[in-house]
């Protein structure tokens, strides 16, 4: 596998690591949106939050809040966002699911930008409508 946070996770290529379990391992993003911007990646590799098993998927939305609090404490930091992107359409650079954690200090632009749509006529309730059948 070509992938590269496996490649991280096995200790092939370096990383700023700040945390690390059986599970899970986070370092800091070496492109990051603001200093100190985390990832979170599960060791087993998957693709999407969608191919996560629901355990797992716990377990690191725990280190992600874990990860934000030491952010806040130690970067002073007034918040963050919490970010991921699946699929190459929304963004997935590496197609090994991830959580971005970035520190937000209340300057910076925003990074993610869209323009606001409205729903027409009956369409809110067809989308919800639609959604609804699949939960």
């Amino acid at each position: 596998m070509d992938c590269i946070f496996c490649k991280i996770i096995k200790g092939d290529i370096p990383s700023s690591k700040i945390y690390e379990d059986d599970k899970v391992i986070a370092f800091l993003d070496i492109a990051p949106a603001n200093k100190g911007h985390a990832l979170v990646v599960p060791k087993e590799h998957y693709e999407t939050l969608l191919d996560l098993p629901d355990e797992l998927r716990s377990h690191m939305m725990s280190v992600v809040k874990d990860i934000a609090r030491a952010q806040s404490s130690s970067l002073g930091n007034q918040g963050f966002n919490v970010l991921i992107n699946n699929y190459k359409e929304a963004g997935q650079v590496v197609p090994h699911v991830h959580f971005h954690v970035i520190p937000r200090f209340g300057k910076e632009a925003m990074c993610l930008n869209w323009k606001p749509q409205k729903y027409r006529g009956k369409e809110l309730d067809e989308f919800k409508d639609k959604i609804k059948k699949f939960l």
